[in-house]
């Protein structure tokens, strides 16, 4: 499967923040690179309401404070999952966790399955979901003024997500704003829930206000709710996602009964009403291509990463320019050519700005060569010695930007 990955120019290589997470900007690694070996999982309550559990990580050693903090909601179309068992989001939330972040994973209500062929049980679901993202947030703010912010957050800071389902239910979070925007079918079953937008899901009277959303192959039932110049968004998606449509139509096959609209109906309105977007495209791929790790993971998380960086160092966020012609992925600063590939034995590296370093890791993300200090436009990189498979390999500029990130295929 052939991937396009461009990464966007960076205003800062680096958020250190060992008080504040804007702090000393892009002076060193963290928010960057992983400069803890793990992560220590707590595991809490945060609704007593219905019982639902969130693990929180947070990295194994740290003596900073005011960290950012990013949630995320798993997948499994509503029916199944719980908050251990996405590999995406135990990934990113250990992987990030390691670079400085206070990350969380949650559960939240889920529904059966013949439930999401009825129209109205499938988005009483949905809008009950977000009331326990909401109560989830409004844990962390609570705690801050209760308890002396046990965790460390910095709640300027808070970013939310998911992987399928998860991102579904953050995205509807993010953009449903006001009653006004549903239909009266939603506003009924809004209704019917009770709790308003807010949800009864508890911690009430506390904000839930938020940064930005990681959009991992999820949807809104309508494109057009990302209507204002609105919070910083990173998405991705396969061009093919059978589960999540890319553009408009019924999600699982067509079976469920209500509209969902991917990143491809949604990016005309991501360009226009987004302050920073960054966007990852699997063409041909279908859903959540990046679930089983390797190569793909790798550059989920690299994006994830270098948008987090982005939104952290810009302060305040840019106002929202419409671009010309539609959202595109993002672009790396520089040109960066590599042949032959697959490689056997040399392969050339070419790059239209200075490379500093480059490095190969395996399927499992695994390093296996690190070359610093190259200083260099043009590179003839030995493969012979690696055992053929598939490799990432980052390209760091001398300019701070993110890494450039490629597939290699080594025979």
């Amino acid at each position: 499967m052939k991937l396009k990955l461009l990464s966007v120019l960076l205003t800062c290589m680096a958020c250190l923040g060992i008080q504040s997470a804007d702090a000393q900007c892009g002076s060193g690694p963290r928010y960057v690179d992983s400069i803890f070996t793990g992560s220590t999982v707590t595991t809490v309550t945060y609704s007593s309401v219905y019982n639902l559990q969130m693990d929180i990580y947070q990295p194994t050693g740290d003596v900073a404070t005011n960290r950012p903090l990013v949630i995320l909601a798993h997948g499994g179309s509503f029916t199944s999952g719980n908050r251990t068992d996405d590999a995406t989001v135990v990934t990113l939330c250990q992987n990030l966790a390691k670079k400085g972040f206070v990350t969380a994973s949650i559960e939240y209500r889920l529904t059966g399955t013949a439930n999401l062929l009825n129209a109205d049980s499938a988005i009483t679901e949905v809008l009950e979901a977000v009331g326990d993202g909401k109560a989830a947030v409004r844990f962390f703010y609570k705690d801050v003024l209760t308890n002396g912010n046990t965790y460390g957050i910095d709640t300027n800071n808070i970013f939310l997500g998911g992987n399928s389902a998860g991102a579904v239910l953050f995205m509807h979070y993010a953009y449903v704003t006001t009653t006004s925007q549903l239909s009266t079918q939603f506003q009924n079953i809004l209704n019917n829930i009770g709790g308003g937008l807010e949800g009864i899901s508890g911690n009430p009277g506390y904000s839930d206000n938020f940064k930005g959303i990681i959009n991992l192959a999820g949807a809104l039932n309508d494109a057009s709710w990302i209507n204002q110049c609105n919070r910083p968004l990173v998405s991705a998606q396969g061009t093919a996602d059978p589960i999540v449509p890319y553009n408009c139509g019924n999600p699982e096959y067509g079976v469920v009964p209500v509209t969902l609209c991917g990143l491809g109906a949604m990016a005309p309105y991501i360009t226009a009403h987004s302050a920073i977007y960054d966007t990852l495209t699997f063409p041909g791929a279908g859903h959540v291509p990046w679930q089983n790790g390797g190569v793909d993971m790798v550059m989920v998380d690299t994006l994830v990463t270098g948008w987090l960086n982005r939104v952290i160092c810009a302060n305040p966020l840019p106002s929202c320019v419409p671009a010309v012609n539609g959202v595109k992925d993002v672009t790396y600063g520089a040109t960066i050519s590599l042949y032959p590939n697959p490689t056997s034995n040399i392969m050339n590296i070419q790059s239209s700005e200075m490379m500093n370093s480059i490095s190969i890791s395996d399927e499992t993300g695994r390093a296996v060569a690190q070359i610093n200090d190259i200083n260099t436009l043009s590179y003839q990189m030995n493969t012979s010695h690696l055992s053929p498979g598939i490799y990432v390999i980052r390209i760091n500029d001398n300019k701070g930007h993110i890494p450039a990130v490629r597939k290699v295929v080594v025979e």
